[in-house]
């Protein structure tokens, strides 16, 4: 089944989100041990810090306004995402890229789909993350790629059977919306952690 999955999703991919830069424009390299402990350890630590701000403050709302307007609001993500990634003081960037996305700055670039095409492999059999490091004339960069799956309180704001009221705010809000038939367990998303070459070498 997720063959089935990865190979829809591959498709899918090339035709829906078709990019100036390819796959053969990063230039990848493998990680040394050091390297791949020192983002590992930044990137989980990161990654976890999102889900459990993500997840607390959504439910927070819910409760003080219901799920209709915490929907209407949810915009706030990204200023928290970039506040975690700000409080590391290592010129660190958070995404959330998925496929299936609501608001386009979550849109999947070619390292992302990479990442999210792994995920949705068989070869990611009980691989908890997914890191590579990329290798430009002045800019070398790591990412590190933590993947989000489907809960059942994602459910209440990205499934087929979400209220109406529900419904009509993420229709006003977010008319090009991927992600309203979301599934229990599947695929979410990947939080994405990039650091410059300079925070891997100082944490080493």
């Amino acid at each position: 089944m997720k063959a089935i999955i990865f190979i829809l999703f591959s498709f899918y991919s090339v035709f829906a989100f078709a990019s100036e830069e390819t796959l053969s424009d990063l230039n990848l390299v493998k990680l040394t041990p050091d390297e791949e402990n020192s983002i590992v350890s930044l990137g989980k630590k990161a990654s976890d810090q999102v889900s459990q701000k993500l997840m607390k403050t959504m439910l927070a709302d819910i409760k003080s306004v219901g799920i209709a307007e915490a929907a209407r609001g949810w915009s706030k993500s990204v200023t928290i995402i970039n506040d975690i990634a700000d409080s590391f003081e290592l010129g660190m960037t958070i995404r959330r890229p998925t496929y299936q996305y609501r608001n386009p700055i979550n849109k999947p670039d070619t390292m992302d789909k990479l990442a999210l095409d792994f995920f949705l492999s068989d070869e990611s059999e009980n691989k908890q993350y997914f890191a590579r490091k990329i290798v430009e004339k002045d800019n070398n960069r790591y990412v590190y790629y933590q993947p989000m799956y489907v809960t059942q309180k994602c459910l209440l704001c990205h499934s087929s059977n979400m209220s109406e009221d529900v419904k009509k705010v993420l229709e006003e809000k977010y008319p090009d919306d991927h992600s309203n038939n979301l599934k229990l367990a599947a695929l979410r998303a990947a939080i994405r952690v990039e650091l410059p070459e300079s925070a891997i070498k100082s944490g080493q």
